[in-house]
């Protein structure tokens, strides 16, 4: 029997639509006291002297809910600290001490522009999530009253081997994006090859090429890092360059070419990968800074701060400190007839120092704006015999020694002669289908 009319809650008159939502659920407390209105009649018109009262506990009881969960992403800001993060992921002050010990405890410091991921449970912090590489991520878990505690979890890391084979079509860049090679390899690639191959005179479409190099990843797929280039070769018209790597006993890393010698190692053309380049060799040019024209021995590479810079050759470091002009500055001397400078560098690595050995390609440093600089760049010098040359005009050719390549490199180059064979086969095979249709 539906009722029409009005109910009393505490006194006040409530209509039908509100009745009916005291029973789903909606505007109830657990101290309602419903009482029944003389003047309720049943739908049907006829009049009843009263109708049952509803108990109190026939109403449903609200109970408080639980705690919102809240989890978002957090950017680290330059200059943050880990007092002012808990400060802007909005911790309880009293907590701070704890959350610090826990998240300092020998892990690197804050980064500028590290994401870190948060969750919070009501008006607390009940975990921190931050990447560490190589697959680790930094735990902490907690909350205000209990404190803070760390630990470590170590993703599954899956390494292997990749071998990827590719043809030109108009250039190296995109042929390497067809079959998903990472650019650093790609520049690795470019390096081995930079002594014997023009990348942008000599390449021409149907040209081939392949790539051996170790890959770690983790179980979702994502890849964590490419290791050094194990084997790698390009066909040009028809002939193959190849270069192999091999590790002695001793652990010196030593490269093989496609007749199993030692070839000449050529400087790496570019000490940074750079943006631009932002000034010229030239024997008078208007410097930025001190506003008056003077030679400019070098060249200049316009980068971010921070991007890692490398030395051109093998060589002793003959000076690495601060320099008025240079800033932070290195040189180094390859032979008795080359040697190179690196200036206005953000840092030098720890292990570059007066009289330390460096190899073609380590990184010696980082980009910067140091000394007499009008902004971030590497100025790039190299010496020949003790005078200035333009760095990108030279040809520097370091001799090789005569060593003979073991059986395992003899072994690889084999089979990228097969790749390429393979490649070419498939290629004229795609090319003859083309003409009959």
């Amino acid at each position: 029997m539906a009722l029409a009319g009005t109910v009393i809650v505490k006194g006040t008159p409530v209509g039908q639509r509100a009745f009916e939502q005291l029973f789903t659920g909606r505007y109830l407390t657990s101290d309602l006291l419903i009482s029944h209105q003389s003047s309720l009649q049943p739908a049907d018109g006829t009049h009843e002297s009263e109708a049952p009262l509803i108990s109190q506990s026939e109403i449903p009881v609200i109970t408080p809910s639980e705690p919102l969960i809240e989890r978002f992403k957090h950017t680290i800001k330059k200059g943050s600290t880990l007092a002012s993060l808990w400060r802007e992921i909005k911790g309880a002050p009293h907590a701070v001490q704890s959350f610090i010990k826990a998240f300092s405890n020998k892990h690197p410091a804050l980064r500028a522009g590290e994401v870190l991921s948060v969750t919070r449970k009501g008006d607390q912090v009940v975990e921190l999530r931050r990447e560490l590489g190589q697959g680790a991520t930094l735990v902490i878990t907690g909350g205000d009253n209990e404190g803070y505690a760390p630990r470590i979890e170590q993703a599954l890391v899956e390494s292997r081997e990749r071998k990827l084979s590719g043809t030109i079509t108009s250039s190296l860049v995109d042929a390497a994006q067809d079959i998903e090679m990472p650019y650093s390899v790609v520049d690795d690639f470019v390096d081995l090859f930079s002594n014997r191959v023009d990348f942008r005179k000599d390449l021409q479409p149907g040209d081939t090429f392949t790539v051996w190099f170790d890959e770690k990843r983790l179980e979702d797929g994502r890849v964590l890092s490419t290791g050094a280039i194990k084997a790698a070769s390009i066909s040009l018209k028809g002939t193959m360059y190849a270069v192999v790597r091999d590790v002695a006993a001793d652990g010196t890393v030593r490269y093989f070419d496609e007749k199993g010698e030692m070839p000449t190692k050529a400087f790496l053309r570019y000490p940074v990968q750079f943006t631009r380049i932002s000034s010229v060799f030239s024997h008078a040019r208007f410097h930025p800074v001190l506003q008056i024209s003077r030679p400019h021995n070098g060249v200049d590479f316009a980068a971010p701060i921070g991007t890692p810079v490398r030395t051109v050759g093998d060589g002793v470091v003959l000076f690495a400190g601060w320099n008025k002009s240079g800033g932070n500055m290195i040189k180094i001397a390859h032979d008795s007839r080359y040697t190179t400078e690196y200036m206005h560098l953000s840092k030098i690595s720890s292990n570059v120092r007066k009289g330390s050995r460096v190899t073609r390609g380590s990184v010696i440093g980082a980009l910067g704006n140091t000394g007499l600089s009008s902004g971030p760049h590497l100025h790039f010098g190299l010496f020949d015999k003790g005078k200035y040359v333009d760095p990108m005009k030279a040809k520097v050719i370091q001799s090789a020694p005569e060593i003979k390549a073991p059986k395992a490199v003899y072994a690889l180059i084999a089979e990228m002669k097969k790749t390429h064979q393979s490649i070419a086969v498939a290629s004229n095979s795609i090319g003859s289908t083309k003409k009959k249709a």
